[in-house]
Order: structure tokens, then C-alpha cells, then sequence
């Protein structure tokens, strides 16, 4: 069963017993923000495994801080005229820090091991227009496209380099092996030190790395999930790193010893309003290509659908995030930042509980006995809300859209759900009517593919992929494929595809799109040359800590 590119923040609270404090002339310590699943990339992407693995597992080029662009890093690259091949060059002097040289074989042992069908990797979508890995030599490879893809720098980017000296060769242990939750091996800046789960990981730099040692000798990722407790400990200097939303950003009452930028975050959020039933979850299509899923009770009536995004305020929500600088409301699966393919001329749907009343009332929900709950056929008009709080606009978008949804005749319930069972039964199980949730796309540079695919296209399998609502729309599916393989790949000959979908997926309501927030990337002012730029995603420091250097 494939697993999905889940690109969130885990969120758990947890005591943590350091010895280590950031006020340790050696020591930075960051704030992780949950436990890690693994520490192999092919078997989970979400954010807290992905802070903790991307400094260990080097990625093939390194993204521009400011544009998201991809820049040579441990590889450079050449593309062939007709955008089948990619030929890349591997540094002579990058080595694991055993002292094995990082070769091709490494990439193709990643590349052939998502493509064997008994693997479950969430990575499997990067590697789909994959034909194949020539080795030229140690440090020189191709990769081989079937079609033309414009989005395959984007899909390649996100493939770390695994030591394929330290796995079998036939993949036989690629799920068991030690280095999945043990890795005593690096490419990256950092080697894991010690992981205690729910609590922290310790890394020592690398000497071996092939940037040089990183200026930070010990770095430490401190799990806190309790954003009140991240406020205490960044400003008691207890963290030298994090991030937070405008909202918490302001309750610091002494920023003295901090330095911050302000950035819009690259990701989408959204309301999921399941289209299928949760009770019976199944795949959005079947091995024939047959729509397979029962249609929800509620939410499978567009007029409903509007009637939610109509039925709540999503400015109310915004205000809980720093007013004016809170963020930018949303209308489709591309950010904003991504201007070229953002189509701005789409209004969001407005705050209108009225005219959210009337598509009730089209639809056949009425108040028949006047209790307040509107009801078809004697099925009343509920559903429940299951979310986690691993981000706080989740759970103020649960409540806001609670109070008001109820006020149009809607009987909304709340169920919040540990992570590690939202994850399971939420995210990947689909057992939900509805769902607060946000995507960051899963690739660097960024691409509007990333958001399409993941969270609109094809890959909708109980247990697996990005599109948790079930939305199953062929017309979209062949626009993504469009966008993918449009001729020169120039954001002139692609936006209009992407625009295209935008007004599709705004259309159908196939997510109840939200906004997207701003974050303040902040740092203890002890911590120099710390640059952030707007393509620091949830993750975006481990790109650049080996920059980092401790004021003495």
C-alpha cells in the first residue's frame, strides 16, 4: 500500500530532559515539532521526519533561498534539447562520512527501489515519468524521461541519496533495515548523535561534509508541540530556532534578543469536505479505471459544499493570526507566490450566510420542525469536524466554522484526534465528513504540479496519497497531465492549464480553500548569517544550518 506525501508539522508535547541547553557555547537547539517516523525518506515525507532526515540524506541541488530555484549544491546538471534527459554530476569530493564516496549508484539505488512494486514509498509520484537511470560513471548519471515533464526538477529535487552500500542490493531489508530509525551514517551536515522519540534528536557536524564543517559543532532538534511552551523557551533562550504564526509572534513581550523575517508560507489550506463515504472508504478508481467510492451523504451536493465555503468567515479566522499581516485568503490549489500561475482574476466565495441558506434550500435541506437543524429526507444536516490542534489555525478554523456553520441550520460536532490517529484515521484512513488541513506542496524548487497532483489528481487510495476529500475528476487529471508535458515547458505555455484547473476545483468545491498564513522565521540574535528566505517552507533551516554560526 503506497503511503502519501504528507507535508505537515507534527505537533506532540513532550517533556524533554537536555543536558544541552541553547545557551551552550557549542549547542543550537531548534524546535522540532513531533516525532519522527522514520528516518528514510521513501517511506514518509511528513514534516518532522523530513526536519530530521533532510540534514542527513543529501538532496541532488540546493534551492535558491529567496526564488526556490534550483541551484547546483551536490550535484550540477545539464537538461538534453528535446527534455528527456537530465545529466548530472556528482561533486568529486562529497563521501558519506565513512568515507565511501556518494556515487550514482546511490541515486539509482533510490530511484529503483521506489519503482519496485513490492516497496511502499510515499515517493513513488516523483519517479512515475521515470524510464530509467543510465550510470555513466561513479559521479556522472542520466535520468531518463518517458514524456517530457515539466515539473520534473521539481519531482527529481525531492529524492535524497541514500547509502546504497548500507542496504541490499535486491531491497529485500529496504523496510527493516537499522538505518531507519538508527542512522550512524551521513552525507548531509549533521550525523546523528542520539534520538530519544517524543522528545528530541542530537547531531554533531559532520567533518566529512562536502561544503566543510559545519560552523555549529552540536545541533539539537527539541521536540515542543505546545506553542505556548515554544513562546517561554524562545524567549527565555531556552531555543535558539523556530517559527510561528503572527498571532503568536506578538504575544513575545521582550523581542530584544531575537532577529525575525516575515514571510508567506508555501502551502495551501483548506476545509477537506470528504466526497465520499467515511464509513466505507474506498479508492477513487478501480483497477479498470471505474469511479469506485459511495458518494457522501452530505457532501457530495455541490450546492452543500458552497454552502460551507458561504457559511463561514474565513477573515474572522485570519484575524487570529496578526490582523493585516495574518496571511492571504485562497482560491485553488496554487500559492500565491507561484504568481504566473495563481489566477487572480477567481474571487474566493464570500462570506454570505444568505445566499448560503438559499443553496441549502435548492438543495432540499430544510428546517421542517424548527429546531435550528435543517434535514433531507429525515437525515438531519450534521456532520462532524475531526482535526488536530499541530497547528492552531486548525483548530480555530474547527471552531469558527462550528459557530457560524451552525447558524445557517447545520448541527456541526468536533472531534479533535491525537496525531498519531488523525494520521492514521484522518489523513490517511479518510474516516472524516470534514477536516482542517494543510499541504506544502512535497517538492523544491516549488511547482504548481506539486499542489495539483498531490492533493487533486489521481492518487486516491485508503491509506495513501494527498487526496484526502476523494475528489475524482478525469478532466483534471488530463489538465495536470497537460501541465506536465506542455511544449518548452515556459510558465507562458502552462498557465493557462493551471488557471484552468483553478476555476475547475473552485467550480466543484472540491476543497473549501482557506488562506494561506504568514510565518515569522525567528531566531535567537547569538545564531549569524542566519538568512531566511521565502522559500523556507515548514523545514526550510535544514538548507541552510550549515551557514550558521554561534556569537561568541
Amino acid at each position: 500500500m503506497k503511503r502519501p506525501l504528507l507535508l505537515v508539522l507534527l505537533a506532540l508535547l513532550v517533556a524533554l530532559p537536555l543536558t544541552a541547553t541553547a545557551q551552550d557555547s557549542e549547542t543550537v537547539v531548534i524546535r522540532g515539532f513531533g516525532n519522527i517516523t522514520s528516518f528514510n525518506p521513501l517511506f514518509t515525507n511528513d514534516g518532522a521526519s523530513l526536519q530530521a532526515y533532510a540534514i542527513l540524506w543529501p538532496a541532488p541541488f540546493d534551492v535558491d533561498r529567496d526564488t526556490g530555484a534550483p541551484v547546483p549544491g551536490l550535484t550540477s546538471w545539464t537538461i538534453s534539447d528535446d527534455g528527456l534527459t537530465y545529466t548530472f554530476t556528482i561533486r568529486d569530493d562529497a563521501n558519506w562520512s565513512d568515507g565511501t564516496p556518494i556515487t550514482s549508484a546511490d541515486f539509482k539505488f533510490v530511484v529503483d527501489a521506489i519503482k519496485d512494486p513490492d516497496v511502499a514509498s510515499v515517493l513513488e509520484p516523483n519517479v512515475e515519468l521515470i524510464e530509467s537511470i543510465n550510470v555513466i560513471d561513479d559521479k556522472t548519471f542520466e535520468v531518463v524521461l518517458s514524456s517530457a515533464d515539466c515539473a520534473a526538477l521539481s519531482n527529481i529535487g525531492g529524492l535524497n541519496f541514500l547509502p546504497s552500500h548500507r542496504f541490499a542490493a535486491d531491497f529485500s531489508d529496504i523496510e527493516t533495515n537499522d538505518l531507519n530509525t538508527n542512522p550512524d551514517i551521513s552525507g548531509g551536515p549533521y550525523i546523528l548523535e542520539d534520538w530519544a522519540p517524543d522528545e528530541y534528536q542530537s547531531y554533531t557536524a559532520n567533518p566529512t561534509f562536502f561544503r566543510g564543517t559545519p560552523g555549529i559543532p552540536r545541533l539539537i532538534n527539541r521536540v515542543i508541540g505546545e506553542q505556548a511552551v515554544a513562546l517561554q523557551s524562545i524567549q527565555a533562550g531556552e531555543i535558539d530556532y523556530t517559527y510561528f504564526q503572527g498571532d503568536l509572534f506578538q504575544q513575545i513581550q521582550n523581542t530584544d534578543n531575537l532577529q525575525w523575517e516575515i514571510f508567506p508560507q508555501m502551502s495551501v489550506n483548506f476545509l477537506s469536505l470528504n466526497w465520499a463515504d467515511p464509513n466505507a472508504p474506498q479508492p477513487g478508481y478501480d483497477a479498470d479505471g471505474n469511479a469506485t467510492q459511495a458518494p457522501h451523504p452530505i457532501f457530495s451536493d455541490v450546492n452543500v459544499r458552497k454552502a460551507v465555503a458561504m457559511g463561514y468567515n474565513k477573515a474572522d479566522i485570519l484575524a487570529t493570526l496578526g490582523g493585516d499581516q495574518g496571511g492571504t485568503p485562497l482560491i485553488g490549489p496554487v500559492n500565491p507566490a507561484l504568481g504566473w500561475a495563481y489566477a487572480s482574476d477567481i474571487e474566493p466565495y464570500p462570506y454570505d450566510p444568505d445566499a448560503a441558506k438559499a443553496l441549502l434550500d435548492e438543495a432540499g435541506w430544510v428546517d421542517s420542525n424548527g429546531d435550528g437543524i435543517r434535514e433531507k429526507d429525515g437525515v438531519p444536516l450534521s456532520f462532524t469536524i475531526r482535526y488536530s490542534d499541530i497547528l492552531l489555525f486548525f483548530e480555530t478554523t474547527a471552531l469558527v466554522a462550528q459557530d457560524q456553520l451552525s447558524q445557517i441550520g447545520f448541527d456541526v460536532q468536533l472531534e479533535k484526534v491525537e496525531w498519531a490517529n488523525y494520521l492514521t484515521e484522518v489523513y490517511f484512513g479518510q474516516m472524516y465528513d470534514a477536516t482542517p488541513m494543510s499541504n506544502s506542496g512535497g517538492t523544491a524548487p516549488p511547482d504548481p504540479n506539486d499542489f495539483m497532483s498531490l492533493i487533486l489528481g489521481t492518487e486516491d487510495v485508503p491509506g495513501s496519497g494527498n487526496n484526502i476529500a476523494s475528489y475524482v475528476n478525469p478532466q483534471i487529471d488530463e489538465l495536470i497531465a497537460a501541465g506536465r508535458t506542455a511544449s518548452g515547458c515556459s510558465p507562458e505555455s502552462r498557465a493557462d492549464i493551471y488557471k484552468q484547473i483553478q476555476q475547475i476545483s473552485h467550480d466543484d468545491v472540491a476543497y473549501d480553500w482557506t488562506f494561506v498564513p504568514n510565518i515569522w522565521q525567528t531566531a535567537n540574535k547569538r545564531i549569524q548569517n542566519f538568512r531566511p528566505g521565502p522559500s523556507w517552507v515548514f523545514y526550510g533551516y535544514t538548507g541552510f544550518v550549515q551557514e550558521w554560526q554561534i556569537a561568541q
